[in-house]
């Protein structure tokens, strides 16, 4: 991706959850989960990605994204990360999800810094991640471990049985 893009915190963003995860069906191809996903996303806070915008003439100002990113159409949102803070120390990233034609340009780490300097902000000490255990080989779900910990998460356990068919690992992060 050419350009630069901001991250912007949102409520309730379920059209730009569901149109991203439609995507990626290799990651988020299970339907049960994709509506559980949606349904997160219209209760937890979002943070969404979104191209920054361009200037419509030469010498205008670009028009404005919304400080709650209500007015950004749902086809302009680059990645989406849900957070769910459950404790006043700890949060986890419920969702994570970037459209496939702006992987590997920073969008991901972009909403992953956003997100920690806000729960820095609020006292949060402890960043937590759930994705498949590498018992389930899955090259794709390598590449998301990977990420997880070139962004600083740490394993902490593989659990055979917390999810019906697949193993969760565990990851966290020490704000």
């Amino acid at each position: 991706m050419s350009g630069t893009f901001t991250v912007v915190r949102t409520l309730g963003r379920s059209d730009a959850a569901h149109d991203i995860l439609e995507e990626l069906p290799e990651w988020f191809g299970i339907d049960r989960f994709t509506h559980e996903y949606v349904e997160a996303a219209a209760k937890f806070p979002n943070y969404v990605a979104v191209a920054a915008p361009a200037p419509t003439a030469p010498g205008i100002a670009a028009p404005a994204i919304g400080a709650d990113g209500g007015e950004i159409p749902f086809e302009d949102v680059l990645g989406v990360l849900l957070l769910d803070q459950r404790y006043p120390t700890s949060a986890e990233v419920h969702l994570l999800a970037v459209r496939r034609k702006h992987h590997r340009v920073g969008i991901g780490r972009a909403l992953m810094e956003r997100v920690e300097g806000d729960l820095r902000a609020q006292g949060v000490r402890l960043l937590s991640v759930k994705t498949l255990g590498p018992s389930a080989y899955d090259p794709g779900f390598d590449q998301t471990r990977a990420f997880y910990a070139a962004c600083g998460f740490h394993p902490v356990e593989e659990f055979p049985d917390l999810w019906a068919d697949d193993p969760c690992m565990l990851m966290v992060k020490a704000l």
